[in-house]
């Protein structure tokens, strides 16, 4: 095995110091970080100092460490005197690296882009091997997510060199670093593939864990016959394994016979065992079809099955919602979104459970946001049938922060039906200065004004005091997120097989909007882009680009699959088609270009040709959408 040396891991780009850092005592200060050893070896205990005007309130910190080619994030508890954060932090004795992480609000500190990036030593000073290969994955998956600019390039063959050099942690890379290998070199990545499908087949007796890791060399190089050929071996030579129970699963799902399934599902249970985590899939799917067949009753007696708790929120959840909405089975759906509410509760009071990874504070305000929107289930079900009192109750957990239009809209309705104007003129007020508010919860507003007051006198001057509040501060907060960014050019088809280059565009506002057919929250924000689009469409300078990225299918099927979405659906998009960066890739040209990780994803280009705005997602408000599409085109445009 050989050794990587201090000299040769400290020259790396990955990590974020140097033999010529300044060193104190026996630590090391590096950008804003000063950390008590200089070397760090795993098992140790690190004393941290961070400084930063942040306010105590914005700032949060988290390491991850690698281990192999899996990262696990640990949050960091900082105690604040004046300026500096202190904390303390023991290296997990199975690290290969640390990353650590420090965040203002939303901005991480990137300490110029290097990172605060650590590849572990043995006792000997000698860096562990495969650390400098976790970190380079670590950047390549992650480093976008934290702000870091990462060189594809280089960080792959950080990696490469790393496993090229100590063969034996290859076999704990076989399911991730071929793809990536395959994806920037097709020649010499077949080579390297081949050879770790002679390492296997060499060997007289496979796990079947090495089985699956042959099964993944083979499909990244789209062996089909040997894939084939192995999934029947190891369905023999592993009869409840993995292969065995995905098998059954297929079986299962393919049934459409409620009665058969509820056999198959019986049959699982008793080859693969209760404790099988597949087997829990195959329970909510099967109380799914309980449902669809009309069996409330078998419902509830297939999800007591379910082993791992933090599968049924989720699913009571969204059957909840299908009646609420519809007003339907109203009793069985506050009973089945009751049960989500307090098994979410239960894990954010317990959260002994969480994912490895995400870190325990990440968790639980996962967990809170989820929380919130299960009440808002349970609020809408209590609402409709007539027990206001606790429908306003749990839709103003829902609420929470009152960033979200909807549900606030919501929280006013029930205010409103139970005729509590005092609290509407507190809360929608409160609303409307935030700026996260509906022409609905305006409605209620006036209404509630008018009540309180015995006319609508004064109501006018009132209410525009307060949107002045809240478009101000949406100004401000717009004027915050801006950007100076040069884009990468791009020549697109469009549906009509018109070519639009986006350079031929400077001059103007151009937004693009990232998205896919296959892309829900894309979809469900379109009748908001619709109204953009509408209310500029006289506007010359601005142009709108729907830019159909990450489809499935040669060029004519995604140009195919996007028009026709677009012509049933009635909008007047322009939509381009992005191209895969290389056949059979799933990496997209434009997407990639603009650091798009996911969708949908919009960014907005300013006249002078720089990308000025960037924002990912959807809140679910079209009346949201609208007014900061609407303020940030405006403001290019002033």
């Amino acid at each position: 095995m050989k050794i990587i040396k201090c000299l040769f891991a400290l020259t790396l780009v990955v990590l974020s110091f140097s033999c010529k850092e300044k060193s104190k005592e026996n630590g090391v200060t590096i950008g804003s970080l000063y950390i008590s050893k200089a070397t760090l070896k795993p098992g140790d205990s690190l004393d941290l100092k961070y400084t930063t005007d942040a306010n105590e309130e914005d700032i949060s910190a988290f390491y991850y460490y690698t281990v192999g080619s899996k990262t696990y994030p640990v949050d960091i508890t900082l105690n604040k005197a004046d300026s500096l954060y202190k904390s303390t932090i023991v290296i997990p004795d199975s690290a290969t690296a640390v990353a650590l992480n420090f965040k203002n609000k939303k901005e991480f500190d990137t300490n110029n882009d290097k990172g605060y990036l650590f590849p572990l030593t043995t006792s000997t000073g000698d860096t562990i091997p495969g650390a400098i290969a976790g970190l380079a994955n670590y950047q390549l998956r992650m480093g976008n997510n934290l702000g870091l600019k990462v060189d594809e390039k280089i960080a792959f063959e950080k990696i490469k060199s790393d496993l090229l050099s100590n063969k034996d942690l290859q076999k704990d890379w076989d399911m991730v670093f071929p793809r990536t290998y395959i994806a920037k070199d097709k020649a010499g990545a077949k080579d390297y593939i081949n050879s770790r499908v002679a390492y296997y087949n060499s060997k007289t007796d496979l796990s079947e864990l090495e089985y699956k890791n042959l099964v993944s060399l083979y499909q990244t190089i789209e062996k089909k016959e040997k894939i084939d050929s192995l999934q029947i071996v190891m369905e023999e030579k592993f009869p409840t394994g993995t292969m065995a129970q995905q098998k059954a699963w297929s079986t299962f799902y393919n049934e459409q016979d409620y009665d058969k399934k509820k056999e198959l599902f019986e049959e699982f249970k008793t080859k693969f065992g209760a404790k099988s985590r597949l087997k829990d899939v195959v329970a909510t799917r099967l109380a799914s079809a309980a449902i669809e067949n009309g069996k409330k009753e078998e419902y509830a007696e297939i999800m007591d099955q379910v082993s791992d708790k933090s599968m049924l929120p989720s699913a009571y959840n969204t059957l909840a919602w299908n009646y609420a909405e519809k007003g339907e089975n109203l009793e069985f759906a506050s009973e089945i979104s009751k049960k989500s509410l307090d098994i979410t509760k239960h894990a954010i009071n317990n959260p002994v459970d969480k994912p490895v990874y995400i870190t325990k504070s990440q968790y639980i305000n996962n967990m809170t946001s989820t929380y919130n929107m299960y009440a808002d289930t349970y609020a809408l079900i209590k609402y409709k049938q007539g027990e206001i009192a606790e429908a306003i109750a749990y839709q103003k957990e829902a609420v929470a922060d009152g960033k979200d239009p909807q549900l606030n809209e919501r929280y006013v309705m029930f205010l409103n039906s139970d005729k509590k104007h005092d609290v509407i003129l507190k809360e929608a007020a409160l609303f409307i200065k935030e700026g996260n508010t509906t022409a609905k919860i305006n409605d209620y507003y006036k209404q509630a004004y008018i009540a309180k007051n015995g006319s609508e006198d004064g109501f006018t001057e009132n209410f525009e005091a307060l949107e002045k509040v809240g478009y101000d501060k949406l100004v401000a907060k717009t004027k915050e997120e801006m950007i100076d960014k040069k884009p990468k050019n791009f020549k697109l088809k469009n549906t009509k097989g018109e070519t639009v280059e986006l350079a031929a565009l400077k001059g103007k506002t151009v937004i693009l909007d990232f998205w896919a057919t296959w892309c829900g929250p894309c979809k469900a924000s379109f009748p908001g882009m619709q109204q953009a689009v509408n209310k500029y469409k006289d506007n010359d300078n601005v142009v709108f680009l729907f830019v159909d990225t990450m489809e499935s299918g040669d060029f004519d099927t995604r140009t195919k699959l996007a028009g026709d979405f677009v012509k049933n659906n009635n909008y007047s998009f322009n939509v381009v088609i992005d191209n895969p960066v290389k056949e059979g890739s799933r990496a997209y040209e434009v997407a990639s270009n603009f650091e798009v990780n996911g969708i949908p994803t919009k960014v907005i280009i300013g006249p002078d040709g720089n990308i000025k705005f960037v924002s990912v997602g959807y809140s679910g408000s079209t009346d949201k959408l609208v007014k900061e599409l609407s303020l940030k085109i405006d403001l290019l445009n002033s």
